[in-house]
């Protein structure tokens, strides 16, 4: 289960002819303002936001809270490919692509994206593009959480065959945490390469801990945005 990642601050790129990517996958509260400053910059006139938050119900049943496990090193690597496919294809001047993990309650901020452009139309297209991306393809797992603390794993994504379904053998502590360890070592290696498809190599402004030998990533793109 991660809760932070110490290893990866945001950060920007050195190269002045690359935007800046801020990738965070943290146990911390999330903050729109700070993802809108880190992104802002004097030539670009757009800013572009998402905010995803926790809503109180789902099928008629109240939600109390959700609570979301990564597998850090290719979530922060699966971001940092999303951050860098939006700015490439919208001319970002600068993205950041924040997942928070843990439990996260009603009201609060469970991912932030924001993203800078000379104008508003590729800022908001970028944002667009990059939470599907995102909900597609990071390796990211929610746990529902109901009123009488019923639950229930639900995918954190939104087509099935990016992320294999969790295993029971997976779960431990009677189903209140998800051991992604056991999870990877159980898969095949055509399987752990479909969950790091949109891994890759990592945006080299962000140097996460080496991932598994067997998640060795793919070249796929994510969906929705080109890595020409």
């Amino acid at each position: 289960m991660a809760t932070s990642s110490p290893c990866c601050p945001p950060s920007a790129v050195d190269d002045p002819r690359a935007a800046a990517v801020s990738v965070r996958v943290t146990g911390d509260p999330l903050d729109a303002g700070a993802a809108i400053a880190a992104v802002t910059r004097p030539h670009a006139g757009g800013i572009g936001v998402f905010v995803g938050t926790t809503r109180d119900s789902f099928n008629g049943r109240e939600v109390t809270r959700l609570e979301y496990e990564a597998f850090t090193p290719l979530a922060e690597r699966a971001l940092a490919r999303i951050g860098q496919a939006a700015a490439r294809r919208y001319g970002l001047a600068a993205v950041a692509v924040w997942h928070r993990v843990g439990v996260v309650g009603v009201g609060e901020a469970s991912v932030v994206i924001a993203t800078s452009a000379t104008h508003r139309r590729e800022a908001m297209e970028a944002a667009a593009a990059a939470i599907a991306a995102v909900k597609a393809r990071a390796p990211i797992w929610k746990q529902e959480w109901y009123a009488g603390d019923d639950r229930a794993w639900k995918e954190n994504c939104e087509c099935a065959h990016a992320l294999p379904s969790v295993p029971a053998a997976a779960l431990r502590g009677e189903g209140d945490h998800l051991d992604v360890a056991a999870w990877l070592g159980e898969q095949s290696p055509a399987d752990v390469a479909r969950v790091g498809s949109a891994a890759g190599s990592a945006h080299r402004s962000v140097e996460p801990a080496a991932a598994p030998a067997a998640a060795a990533p793919a070249a796929a793109a994510a969906p929705g945005l080109s890595e020409a």
